[in-house]
């Protein structure tokens, strides 16, 4: 018996922030561009103009070269690109003002994202090399004209409150996509230790009952041999006919140890078989009706009819599906209609009986409660939950309009 352990990986958008940097970076590409070419023709400032465009060149270049080649999110990486940005800042602001360039404060994102992704050690060593940037700006660097002296200190407002907005933008922008992809790595690592303490449980019931079949081998034996015994020494007609009846249904139970001890023990990989989504589903209705003849089952099932990778424990699941709902529903039809939906295929399972109680309807879910109240121990349905997962598939559950369940299988197609 095997278990499906994979983590799903966040998508890259979300996962890498290396990537996120290099997005980010793409602004300060732009102002430096926008500054170099229009703060002399739109505001009269005169800056070195080619010098500021070399710089953002440059730039331009290594983050190319940086999405073309995809290095590794590892801390030394984000480091050296966080240097980066901060030697092409330095080289901008020298060249425009210094530190009394109100644009000196865009340092700051640069620092709060080095504090978010870097180790401490390294993101402390950010902000030194950062102070050390700014303290060195305020007397190294080359000094801005401006046309009108006297409007020096509006315009140096005008650019703090502009540089400030775009602070707080970048700020926020990078903190939420990082906080969202921490929030889906621990859903993912939740549903990681979910799965694994489920396939705990399935291995301790799988060790049960290869337990159970081995103790229960003998009485069944002793039983046997007693009831073969008694069966000539009774006179009376209909009590043979009853002890033939226990024979037989001894020798059932000593078939089903027997079967449940041989799929133990089978390998998974060579139980598995592709099938017709259509025709998997028939044999296990016919499978049902077996059991219970007066089972009215209706099938509906696209032309397309995708084919499945089943085995014996997915077959076990929908037969359980089934059974739970002819035992909700005895006197009515059930409804069975597949639904091609992209990759995946949806099995719905339609039942006319009472439904599922508002407060049950929510946790009928693998870290829920896997039975209605009263009605067994729940193993069938985790049994359940286990198999169609393991296949990559869900399980889930809804109201059906006019009163019952609607039991909805998601399995994943494969071609034909």
């Amino acid at each position: 018996m095997s278990f499906d352990t994979t983590i799903t990986p966040p998508s890259a958008a979300i996962a890498n922030p290396l990537q996120r940097l290099l997005s980010m970076r793409w602004l300060s590409i732009f102002v430096m561009l926008m500054v170099g070419v229009g703060a002399e023709p739109l505001f009269g400032i005169r800056v070195p103009t080619l010098a500021i465009l070399v710089i953002g060149s440059a730039l331009t270049a290594w983050n190319l070269f940086a999405y073309r080649t995809q290095p590794a999110a590892t801390t030394s990486t984000t480091l050296m690109e966080l240097l980066v940005d901060l030697a092409a800042w330095a080289s901008f602001l020298y060249l425009t003002g210094g530190a009394t360039n109100p644009m000196a404060s865009m340092l700051l994102p640069l620092v709060a994202v080095g504090a978010t992704l870097l180790p401490m050690a390294q993101a402390w060593l950010l902000a030194a090399i950062s102070i050390s940037i700014y303290a060195t700006l305020w007397f190294a660097h080359r000094p801005l004209y401006l046309p009108n002296p006297d409007q020096a200190a509006m315009w140096h407002l005008a650019g703090m409150e502009a540089t400030f907005a775009v602070s707080a933008g970048v700020v926020v922008w990078y903190v939420s996509r990082l906080t969202q992809a921490i929030r889906l790595r621990d859903q993912t690592l939740a549903h990681a230790r979910e799965q694994a303490l489920r396939n705990e449980r399935i291995l301790a019931l799988a060790n049960q009952a290869a337990s159970a079949a081995h103790e229960l081998g003998t009485p069944l034996a002793s039983m046997r041999l007693l009831v073969t015994e008694l069966i000539p020494s009774m006179p009376d007609a209909s009590t043979r006919d009853d002890l033939q009846l226990i024979d037989q249904q001894i020798e059932q139970c000593k078939t089903i140890l027997s079967r449940l001890t041989e799929v133990a023990g089978r390998a998974r990989a060579r139980e598995q078989r592709k099938q017709p989504v259509g025709e998997w589903i028939a044999q296990q209705v016919q499978a049902v009706r077996v059991q219970r003849p007066d089972a009215d089952v209706a099938l509906r099932a696209p032309a397309e009819n995708p084919a499945i990778v089943a085995d014996a424990a997915l077959d076990h699941a929908l037969h359980n599906l089934l059974t739970n709902a002819l035992k909700a529903a005895p006197d009515t039809a059930i409804d069975i209609e597949v639904v091609l939906r992209g990759n995946n295929v949806d099995i719905r399972l339609m039942d006319r009986g009472p439904g599922i109680p508002a407060g049950v309807l929510s946790s009928t879910l693998p870290s829920g409660r896997k039975t209605l109240p009263g009605e067994g121990l729940g193993i069938g349905l985790l049994l359940t939950h286990t198999a169609i997962e393991s296949h990559g598939g869900s399980l889930t559950y809804q109201r059906r309009p006019g009163g019952g369940t609607i039991a909805i299988m998601t399995l994943p197609t494969v071609p034909r």
